[in-house]
């Protein structure tokens, strides 16, 4: 069974109160600066020889492009420019992806995952970005929901076809599926220990883009970066600077992964 909350009703049923995220968020921002990430992998998908965009993590997994996704490079001072840097992936929504041969983040601890990604149009399909998959349910998926027309976090509760799910959408900002613009940049952290998942767009966190997530099972396949491999649900847009960390970053940290430059340190 799948339930999809509204925003009011995901504030009720997860006990968090409205203005409970925006207070959490002050708090992160004041805090100490965080002064690393452990980073699992960046992709920032300027270049894919033989079909493969490397990791610039030197142990990390690499990407392998499937169907007819390709890499487009600005290489023409009067051509479009990429989303960020020299290159992006570019996906039509009919059986392209690209994927990890592993999980690079397990989803049973501390994770953030972040991607910056242009639809080609917010039309009448419900499109994933990134998902974590296990065998029968993805353990997290970031996708635009058509029939909301918003970007939303999907967390299934367990690895299983029919168990419930929990839905945070984005209530303010809509997706930006102007040609040529920077799109917009999707950012899923999620704390174990506090048990808190929270969803910027561009940086930002809206009062209702924080819940309480007891969630904790492994995702057992590779990172999908333009569909579910679940529900399929294929991308069709541009897709650029992929991160995947193994603990929740701070406000700071997200906002400076939404700046739309490549930062390889980070």
């Amino acid at each position: 069974m799948s339930v999809v909350l509204s925003a009011a009703a995901l504030s009720l049923t997860l006990g968090m109160l409205p203005s409970a995220a925006a207070d959490a968020d002050r708090k992160h921002g004041t805090r100490a600066e965080q002064t690393s990430l452990s980073r699992e992998g960046y992709w920032p998908l300027d270049a894919a020889p033989g079909g493969i965009a490397p990791n610039v993590e030197p142990q990390g997994l690499p990407l392998t492009l499937n169907g007819d996704s390709w890499i487009y490079q600005n290489d023409d001072i009067f051509g479009d420019a990429a989303l960020v840097g020299r290159g992006e992936l570019r996906l039509d929504g009919d059986g392209d992806w690209a994927a990890t041969s592993a999980a690079p983040v397990s989803g049973d601890g501390s994770f953030t995952l972040a991607v910056r990604a242009r639809l080609a149009a917010a039309d009448d399909r419900t499109q994933t970005v990134l998902s974590l998959p296990g065998s029968e349910a993805d353990r997290l998926a970031i996708r635009y929901q058509a029939a909301s027309g918003k970007w939303e976090v999907v967390v299934t509760t367990k690895d299983e076809a029919t168990a419930p799910q929990v839905v945070i959408a984005e209530e303010q900002a809509l997706p930006n599926d102007t040609p040529f613009s920077l799109g917009d940049h999707l950012a899923v952290v999620f704390n174990a220990s506090a048990q808190e998942l929270r969803f910027y767009v561009n940086g930002q966190l809206s009062d209702t883009s924080t819940a309480v997530d007891s969630t904790s099972w492994t995702a057992s396949a590779g990172l999908q970066v333009g569909r579910s491999a679940i529900n399929g649900e294929y991308f069709s847009g541009s897709v650029d600077e992929v991160r995947a960390y193994s603990d929740a970053a701070d406000r700071t940290s997200v906002i400076q992964m939404a700046n739309p430059m490549s930062l390889p340190d980070l």
